[in-house]
């Protein structure tokens, strides 16, 4: 059995170049060492990436990728002409976010949603276009069936509701939402205009960035909402109105472990991993300078915005970092109970058969009493087949004891496993591939900045790659129970890195497009104050201007450090 990769992108703004050169760099070594002679007819040394789930920016590249390792090889070839580089380094620029066109609404969107639609059409959906049927080769990287996963926010909501006692319903709302879907090799309907355009609008409103971009509405299926206790009424078929999916799940590690549960089921987890790309590693936000006597209107005001903005964002963290501490929990627990069956001896064979007599009628009571999976979830395990992924996943420990005893401390370890409800989880092994803010050029103005100058996205992208390069390399993939070594033959050389273009600040960047952005966000300023009634009668305009003149335009010369 191959080993399989689940890849989760986060949201990044401008740097989804740095992402777009993580991705290509990552993708191209697993391709060539799968081509690899010495690995092309040895499955169990073989790398499949299955999962892709993203957010806001990453949402867009994990789209992109699903399509090219399906159906379109050629298009992750080149290191500068590849279907990563080209959207996030060559087509997208300011010009482009500036220049409304088309559907665009400046009452509905700072910036062009109609460029990034165009880029995504161009992408995704132009292979359509043609009156020929187009070729699909799906790259050696790619296993044969992908599953796709897009964090999504859901400015509509869902209603769920849990039951009350004596009587009534808690209802809450939930905006967290996610696409998922899969990619078959060789199913036709996978490979058609409907199918790809679907996901296209989808990716798109995954990154539609909250007021920047306007609010894209796509069609989901009542299929698709499984949680328990739904109260909303959903129609067969239902357009729901979506924003940037970087608002609560910026970095969805737990919607990959979910499309992995769902191909896995649990079974051989040593060949399970995931990689996290993300233009900068998580790093604390806490503030030991805000207290109560400079608390007023406006820190506060910010000060809560950030917090609940931040706290959203990494309960994926949370989520892997409590199973794994759990499991590494349970596992010491499990091999320290191997002394009570460690030896041949008349006295611990009998206490072994006690134990297993005591456990094996509690066993089938536990495995009994779970509570019944969600729809399109995996069904439970039997525990037969427990037993025997129990035996593969403590081989070591298993084979190690007295083979009188063995069964009975594996019959307990099921027993632990189940009462502690960890029977369906496993430790994660989690790669990450970031840069440090001082490495990148577009981090400014919360990474919008790499849109100024494609020099910058250009040089991010280039650190991508590097990073790429320096985990493929990293001697921690060669040790035991990872995913390593990986063979990359015949890599394209790296360009040199503008040391200059490191940490870049507003300030050092050129003056022109940060005086065009500004333009375009007072203009946007004196409609938004329009839409909310500021200013009445014959000088509603004039009282208008001025707010703009003398309050924001300086608020916004100082954000731009102009």
């Amino acid at each position: 059995m191959p080993k399989r990769l689940a890849i989760t992108i986060s949201g990044a703004v401008s740097l989804g170049s740095y992402e777009a050169g993580v991705l290509y760099e990552v993708i191209n070594a697993i391709g060539q060492h799968n081509s690899h002679p010495d690995i092309r007819d040895n499955p169990g040394q073989q790398i499949e990436i299955d999962v892709l789930t993203g957010a806001s920016a990453g949402g867009m590249t994990a789209t992109i990728a699903a399509q090219k390792l399906m159906l379109e090889a050629g298009a992750l070839k080149g290191a500068y002409t590849n279907s990563f580089y080209l959207p996030w380094v060559a087509d997208v620029s300011l010009d482009g976010l500036l220049n409304f066109h088309g559907d665009d609404d400046p009452l509905k969107s700072i910036l062009s949603s109609e460029h990034v639609i165009d880029i995504s059409k161009r992408h995704l959906v132009a292979r359509y276009l043609s009156h020929a049927d187009p070729p699909r080769e799906r790259h050696p990287a790619g296993a044969k069936r992908i599953r796709l996963g897009l964090a999504l926010s859901n400015l509509n909501g869902i209603d769920y509701g849990l039951p009350l006692r004596p009587e009534g319903k808690f209802i809450y709302t939930r905006h967290q939402d996610e696409l998922t879907t899969w990619i078959d090799d060789g199913v036709a309907a996978d490979d058609s205009f409907d199918f790809w355009d679907a996901l296209r609008n989808a990716a798109v409103s995954c990154g539609a960035f909250a007021f920047a971009f306007r609010v894209i509405d796509v069609i989901r299926h009542a299929a698709e909402f499984t949680r328990p206790n739904l109260q909303t009424h959903i129609a067969p078929t239902q357009a729901f109105s979506y924003t940037d999916g970087g608002t609560f799940h910026n970095e969805p590690l737990g919607l990959a472990k979910n499309l992995v549960d769902l191909i896995d089921g649990h079974q051989n987890v040593d060949s399970r991993f995931y990689l996290f790309v993300a233009p900068g590693a998580k790093s604390s936000v806490a503030s030991a300078d805000f207290a109560a006597a400079g608390a007023n209107f406006r820190a506060t005001g910010l000060r809560l915005v950030n917090a609940i903005f931040t706290q959203a964002r990494f309960q994926d963290w949370i989520f892997a970092e409590t199973v794994n501490a759990s499991i590494e929990v349970f596992n010491a627990q499990a091999r320290a109970a191997m002394q009570l069956f460690n030896q041949e001896t008349a006295a611990v064979t009998k206490r072994s058969k006690a134990f297993q007599t005591s456990i094996d009628s509690i066993l089938p009571d536990l495995f009994n009493s779970r509570p019944e999976p969600r729809p399109g979830e995996p069904p439970l395990e039997t525990l037969e087949a427990a037993r025997e992924r129990a035996k593969n996943q403590w081989a070591g420990e298993y084979n190690s004891l007295p083979a009188a005893t063995r069964d009975a401390w594996l019959d307990t370890v099921l027993a632990l496993e189940s009462a502690a409800q960890l029977g369906t989880r496993e430790e994660m092994t989690i790669y990450g591939i970031t840069a440090s803010n001082s490495e990148l050029a577009s981090t400014e103005l919360t990474a919008f900045a790499g849109f100024f100058d494609r020099r910058c996205r250009d040089h991010d992208y280039d650190v991508g790659r590097a990073k790429g390069r320096q985990f493929l390399t990293n001697s921690i993939l060669t040790q035991p129970h990872q995913i390593g070594p990986i063979f990359y033959p015949d890599p394209e050389p790296l360009r040199a890195i503008d040391p200059h273009l490191d940490g870049l600040t507003l300030d050092r960047m050129d003056r022109a497009p940060r005086e065009q952005l500004r333009d375009r966000l007072s203009s946007r300023a004196h409609d938004i104050l329009a839409q909310f009634g500021v200013g009445t009668g014959l000088f509603a305009g004039v009282v208008r201007e001025t707010i703009v003149d003398t309050i924001i335009k300086p608020q916004l010369n100082n954000l731009l450090k102009l």
